[in-house]
């Protein structure tokens, strides 16, 4: 009877576990979508920001970034061409979107963890339900006796 009763706690214990990794794993989950919208967001804006600078290194540019000087046939330097793609695309923050990538890695990565771990309990749960049944049959539990 000892025996039933250490199995039950045990599949009792992973129930627990499992209901746990659940829900760390809809908040890990939760977390990586709304960092990958923000990063969508980013990576949109990075695309237009190197669109703009790619345009004012170009010879033919002929708008400044302050508002309308032409400066014909000048090939911009990296200083001037960044600032004029930052006036282009005011959302991009490059700083910010390295970070955003950061936390798209370690928020994929904890999904992953404990859908894994719970993955794992899942089968061990299995295990224990048989182990726990044969022990409660050895002992005549489930048979009434």
């Amino acid at each position: 009877m000892s025996n039933t009763a250490a199995q039950l706690g045990n599949l009792l214990r992973v129930n627990a576990d499992i209901n746990y990794y659940t829900q760390q794993s809809i908040y890990w989950n939760m977390m990586y979508e709304a960092n990958s919208a923000k990063l969508e967001k980013q990576v949109k804006f990075e695309g237009k920001f190197e669109k703009a600078f790619d345009s004012a290194q170009d010879a033919e540019v002929k708008v400044s970034y302050t508002g309308g000087t032409k400066e014909k046939g000048t090939v911009w330097n990296d200083t001037k061409a960044s600032a004029y793609a930052h006036a282009k695309v005011a959302q991009y923050d490059e700083e910010l979107s390295l970070e955003l990538a950061d936390l798209d890695i370690e928020y994929d990565t904890m999904r992953q963890m404990y859908d894994t771990l719970r993955e794992e309990l899942r089968a061990e749960k299995e295990a224990d339900k048989t182990a726990t049944s044969t022990a409660a049959q050895d002992t005549g539990l489930l048979q009434g006796g």
